[in-house]
């Protein structure tokens, strides 16, 4: 049996009292006065320092906060306090994003592991578990994500002495698979779409999306200082985002994401009818318009509209015209493919649709990538004559 060397006792950086007893294992202790007067003590237990050390710092955390430390502090209360703190530093629709899925799938499969014994594979056994009980691998992805950035943070406040959602193997997620009538709508189908509901109030809205390939929020953030119909010209300044009480206008989604788009004619056309309509709510609705920022599309009394309803009437127009229900992001999609499948470059649809780098825009579409490849080499076969 390995002698151990006698018990000793450590101080790291001030971080308090760390020592190896006789059996080889780390242990420490904070030490507090309560409320009462009473002296208090907790202690760790570890295989390793920097795993005693981890604890003794979950230990110190919870006694700045103010709260009475307990060295088994569990994933669930450990994510409850994260998601305050995060809630100041990220936008509100990324905490919704993530408070969701610690509330509905973290939580639940792991949440009374206690922090410091959480493993890999326990991280593992809940992505598979999502899987199994039917969700996308995508979304599990997704949540091995949250709970990535959560321990990330735990690690850099030596809470941990590892990030396990890090280490764990991510699930497979499959390639990106767009199919027409359930992703997007192909050319002809667009067609029909618009020409259905062209005297439809929704219609221009429609109309501006499924020829530009705006993002939903682009679109209900436009307004009239960023449009010139002379020009045919349309500038990406702002999008409308969720706020923690509605909405507000904010900052496009990347750097590439602030564009100036050309307008087809029939873009064109119907931002002119939505003028029009516009004015005519205007005078109609007089001083109960609320309208501030210009907005190209609101409601009859000049309030932004809203996602969700816009999402939602898209499904009696595409009823209507006798077409497959997608998406609203769908039209987004089919502006895509229809400008891929008509040659132009891939280069200049990944700008049209402000994506950050072109390689989302690859990875997007790959499945219509490969058949303009071949329309390039039946291309080069009739320049050269064969």
């Amino acid at each position: 049996m390995a002698a151990y060397p006698p018990r000793t006792r450590r101080r790291a950086n001030g971080e308090g009292s760390l020592y190896r007893d006789s059996a080889g294992r780390w242990r420490g202790a904070v030490t507090w006065t309560d409320n009462a007067g009473q002296l208090k003590r907790r202690t760790v237990s570890a295989a390793t320092q920097a795993e005693a050390r981890g604890r003794l710092n979950v230990l110190r955390a919870e006694l700045a906060r103010g709260q009475e430390p307990s060295a088994n502090v569990t994933l669930a209360e450990y994510l409850s306090r994260w998601l305050v703190a995060e809630r100041a530093r990220v936008a509100p629709k990324t905490w919704i994003g993530r408070e969701q899925h610690i509330r509905g799938h973290i939580v639940p499969a792991l949440g009374r592991v206690t922090l410091a014994k959480l493993t890999p594979a326990d991280v593992e056994r809940m992505t598979a578990g999502l899987i199994a009980a039917g969700k996308a691998a995508r979304t599990a992805a997704s949540v091995r994500v949250t709970l990535r950035k959560a321990l990330g943070d735990a690690a850099r406040d030596e809470l941990v002495h590892r990030n396990v959602a890090a280490l764990a193997r991510p699930p497979r997620v499959p390639g990106r698979d767009m199919q027409p009538g359930r992703d997007y709508l192909e050319p002809a189908q667009l067609r029909a779409l618009l020409t259905s509901c062209a005297d439809n109030p929704l219609g221009p809205l429609v109309t501006v999306a499924a020829t530009t390939g705006l993002r939903q929020g682009e679109l209900l953030g436009l307004a009239w200082d960023s449009v010139d119909l002379d020009a045919a010209l349309l500038t990406v300044r702002r999008s409308l985002a969720r706020d923690w009480i509605g909405w507000k206008l904010a900052e496009p989604k990347t750097a590439r994401s602030r564009r100036t788009l050309h307008l087809p004619a029939r873009a064109v056309e119907a931002l002119r009818a939505q003028q029009t309509a516009q004015d005519g709510l205007r005078a109609a609705a007089g001083t109960a318009w609320q309208d501030q920022h210009g907005l190209v599309f609101t409601d009859a009394v000049g309030r932004p509209l809203k996602a969700s309803d816009v999402s939602h009437a898209l499904d009696p127009l595409l009823t209507a015209a006798g077409l497959p229900h997608v998406p609203f992001h769908g039209l987004r999609h089919s502006t895509a493919t229809a400008l891929l499948a008509a040659g132009v470059p891939l280069r200049v649809v990944a700008d049209q649709l402000g994506h950050s780098t072109i390689t989302i825009t690859a990875d997007i579409y790959a499945a219509v990538v490969p058949d303009l490849r071949r329309d390039a080499a039946d291309a080069m076969d009739r320049a050269l004559g064969g």
